[in-house]
């Protein structure tokens, strides 16, 4: 699903216009991008959690040629779902 048919599934279930959805979206995504480049959590009720973590620096050796490389520090953003999100997808299976 991409974005366009998440607005119109938004749409549908809503009944809201148009323009008033997609500001809507434009609002939440910049929260949520300012939020976590803040360094803080998003928890979204029955979701997950969006958080920034902090990968340290570390030694990296390539198998072809065995050569080890320095992989410089780097932060990356990671989701864990909420208890309820994953009770229903293991009920599911």
């Amino acid at each position: 699903m991409n974005t366009k048919e998440i607005n119109t599934e938004i749409k549908k279930r809503l009944e809201v216009d148009s323009k008033v959805l997609d500001e809507l979206m434009d609002s939440l995504s910049v929260i949520i991008k300012n939020e976590v480049l803040e360094g803080n959590s998003i928890a979204l009720q029955g979701f997950g959690t969006f958080e920034l973590r902090k990968k340290s620096e570390r030694i990296s050796v390539n198998p072809t040629t065995k050569q080890r490389m320095l992989v410089p520090p780097k932060q990356t953003l990671s989701f864990k779902p909420s208890s309820i999100l994953k009770e229903k997808f293991n009920q599911e299976n």
